[in-house]
Parts: C-alpha cells; sequence; structure tokens
C-alpha cells in the first residue's frame, strides 16, 4: 500500500478551517486534517457520500434509517457499545443524515484518537445490523415522521418542496414514508450498504491536537482495505421550478408562510454568492428589508427570514414568516412589495457590505470547534469535491457587487412565479 500524498492547504491566519492537509489513499477514500493544538480535544467524522437524493421511492429514507443502525454493534463491539465507551472517553457521539450525504462523528479528549476512529471505522465495515433492532428502529423512524408532520414548520418546508419538485427525487423526505420504511427488508438494508459505504464516496475528517501525517497513517492503517463503489450515485435532472400554491390545515394559532424561488446548483458559483448576498439583505436579522418592513413599522408578523437551499443541480430561494392568519393578504402583498422594491430600484452598497460582513462573521463563528471544522471539510470534500472550495466561496462573496446581486434577485425572485405554501388553522 503506498503512502499517499499529504496536500497542504492554506496558511496560518486564514479564515478557518484553515490551514488543513488533505490525502487520497489509492482507494478513493480522502481524509482531512486540522490541526488544533490549543485544546486537547479531537473531532473524527465520516462522511458518506449518498442521502435521500440518491434513494429509490420504493426505499426512500434507507439512508437515514442506516444511520439508525450504524450504531447497533458490531461483532467486536456489541450493541450499546459505542455509546460506553465514548461516555467513559469523556466524549459524545453523534449522525445526521441529508439529501447528499449522512455522517458520524465522534468528539473525544484526543489522547483517545485511535479508539475514537477505531469505533467509526468497525461501525462503517462491519455492522452487525441485526434483526430485532431494524424492527424497533423502524418504529422509531415512524415516530420521527409523526412528529414532523405534527410540527408546523415541518408541514410548511415539506409542502413547499413538494410545491417546488412534484414527483421528483428533489422532493423527496429525508425520513421516507412509513410505507417506504416498511418495504426495506434487512436483506435491502445490507445490500444498500454494501453498494453505498465504500472508500470511494467515505471523506474522514480530523481536527484537533493530532498530528496530519500520523493521522493520515492512522486512517489509511484502519481504512486503507475498504473497496470501491460502482460508480459515482446517480444524480437526477432537476426540473424546472414554476409557479404553485400548496395549503395545509392543521390544530395551529398561528399562520406560517413560505415562499420559494429556483436558482442554480453549486456549480453555479457566481450566483451562489449573489444569491447568498441578497437572501441576507432580505431577511438576516433586524437590520434586513423585510424585519424593518414587517416587524418594525407594520408590526405585521412575529417572524420572518430569508434562506437558501442547494444542492448540486438546483436550489431554491425562500422567504418565510409567521403571524395572525387573517393577515395574510396583507403579509403577502408586503413581501411583493419589498422584493419588488429591491429587484427594480437595486440593493445598495451598504447594504451588499453589510451581508458580506453577516456571512464571513458567521462562517467565523461557525467554525470555533474541532467538531465544527470537521463538518466545514467533510461536507464541503464532499458536496464541492474539494474542501478548499469554501475559499473559493468566501472569496465570491467577498466580491459580489450590489449590481451583480440585484441582478441575481431580479432574475430568479419574480413573486409572481412564486411557490407558495401555506399552513394555516383548520377552518379558517
Amino acid at each position: 500500500m503506498s503512502v499517499p500524498r499529504i496536500e497542504r492547504v492554506g496558511r496560518a491566519g486564514e479564515a478557518s478551517p484553515a490551514p488543513f492537509a488533505r490525502a487520497e489513499l489509492e482507494s478513493g477514500l480522502r481524509v482531512l486534517v486540522r490541526p488544533n493544538p490549543t485544546l486537547p480535544i479531537v473531532a473524527v467524522d465520516c462522511w458518506i457520500g449518498i442521502g435521500a437524493l440518491h434513494e429509490t421511492d420504493e426505499h426512500a429514507g434507507i439512508s437515514h434509517f442506516l444511520e439508525h443502525m450504524f450504531f447497533k454493534g458490531t461483532e467486536r463491539y456489541p450493541l450499546g457499545a459505542m455509546d460506553r465507551i465514548v461516555k467513559e472517553m469523556g466524549g459524545y457521539n453523534n449522525a445526521a443524515t441529508s439529501m447528499e450525504f449522512t455522517h458520524y462523528y465522534i468528539v473525544a479528549p484526543a489522547e483517545h484518537f485511535a479508539t475514537a476512529l477505531d469505533l467509526l471505522a468497525d461501525h462503517l465495515v462491519e455492522p452487525a445490523l441485526p434483526e430485532p433492532e431494524i424492527e424497533r428502529e423502524r418504529q422509531v423512524v415512524k415516530e420521527e415522521i409523526r412528529r414532523k408532520n405534527d410540527s408546523p414548520h415541518g408541514r410548511l418546508y415539506s409542502a413547499l418542496t413538494t410545491a417546488a419538485f412534484g414527483e421528483t427525487a428533489y422532493a423527496r423526505e429525508v425520513l421516507g414514508t412509513p410505507a417506504s420504511l416498511d418495504r426495506i427488508t434487512p436483506t435491502v438494508l445490507r445490500e444498500y450498504w454494501r453498494a453505498n459505504y465504500r472508500a470511494d464516496r467515505l471523506v474522514v475528517a480530523v481536527a484537533g491536537d493530532v498530528e496530519p501525517a500520523s493521522a493520515v497513517d492512522a486512517v489509511q492503517a484502519r481504512l486503507g482495505g475498504l473497496g470501491r463503489a460502482n460508480g459515482a450515485p446517480p444524480v437526477p435532472e432537476p426540473p424546472p421550478v414554476g409557479p404553485a400554491a400548496v395549503e395545509e390545515r392543521m390544530d395551529v394559532g398561528q399562520g406560517y408562510l413560505a415562499w420559494g424561488f429556483q436558482t442554480a446548483g453549486r456549480d453555479e458559483l457566481a450566483e451562489l454568492c449573489a444569491i447568498e448576498v441578497a437572501a441576507t439583505i432580505l431577511g438576516e436579522g433586524e437590520t434586513s428589508r423585510l424585519h424593518r418592513r414587517l416587524i418594525d413599522e407594520l408590526r405585521l408578523v412575529t417572524a420572518v427570514n430569508a434562506w437558501t437551499y442547494g444542492l448540486q443541480r438546483a436550489g431554491l430561494l425562500g422567504i418565510s414568516a409567521v403571524f395572525e392568519p387573517e393577515r395574510r393578504e396583507t403579509v403577502e402583498a408586503e413581501v411583493a412589495s419589498v422584493m419588488g422594491a429591491a429587484a427594480q430600484q437595486g440593493l445598495t452598497g451598504d447594504e451588499v457590505r453589510r451581508a458580506q460582513a453577516i456571512l464571513a462573521a458567521d462562517f467565523a463563528y461557525d467554525n470555533e470547534t474541532n467538531a465544527a471544522m470537521t463538518g466545514t471539510l467533510g461536507e464541503f470534500e464532499l458536496l464541492f469535491g474539494y474542501a478548499g472550495a469554501y475559499r473559493q466561496i468566501l472569496a465570491g462573496i467577498a466580491a459580489v457587487t450590489p449590481e451583480a446581486a440585484t441582478e441575481a434577485l431580479a432574475r430568479r425572485a419574480d413573486p409572481a412565479r412564486a411557490v407558495r405554501a401555506w399552513v394555516g388553522p383548520d377552518g379558517a
């Protein structure tokens, strides 16, 4: 087994998580190491490039289901052993699944790096997937679905993505459905793990009081024999997003509104940065246009914000608000007015500079801990193909002009083409 070449990315003084080291094993497994000797802590985060977007409708939710089963032991580590050992080390462990990835991590004192890596590696390579636990976790996930459906915010965003993306994979629920979960047999679950938990879909990110070469060697020794997948997971073409509206009723006292506008995927870096700046100007914090108009001036809503949602080939610019249901018509008219004024009259230099400062500060705050840095490194490596891509995005945001942000907003966020979702009280 050859010694992997270690690439050094960034310099001290740059925005964290730089500087870090990157290496790629012969198998395609990628290792990212951010040395941080200031605290005797280490985070080990294993990222798999598979999520709800890559599933089938028949077995929707299988990525998240497998995440639950990850913690159910191996031959070397019986059920419950991982949680017990991590607690005894003085650490914590967790996992998450999204549309495009699943990841598992342990944070512990740096002296336990080898144990943390071994625990994660063993569960990645040799999961027990005991059938009694499969049935138990099937019910646990169904309960998660029920809780999500009982939440007005959960119902709102499900309604919005369904209205935007229809019956395509882009509207798929990460949790799946009760019917799709029932179709996931132990054999299906094991075959899905065997096909996707492979070296070229795996990124291991490490941050803390570790030396990069030693960490890379440890990952190679523990996971270097993992085989490759049979090609990249399929990424479906996104559907066109046109004007649409959907309403849900439930036992709530407030009204919940969301608008969505189609944006480009991650490959359109200039637009991604311009839309991020525009969304911050529209709805991030008390200085944003929507907050000033709908809360400070008119006192129409109790909460309003703008946000972005991006996948490889598709994205949304979103506006969300919570208010008294009888104010819906007025609120929608004011949202359209604020957005129209921004697109027609233009965003100002002061607004753009403020948004750039907010986004730069948010990124800095989001990378203050070892666990946060492994999150940034792993996510960017998987989603952009290179962990250092965050530097290009930071530079792209810093380069956005008022004209570019205005043009992107005008092109993408025409209120007449909004996808609108509403969750309101029963009988309203």
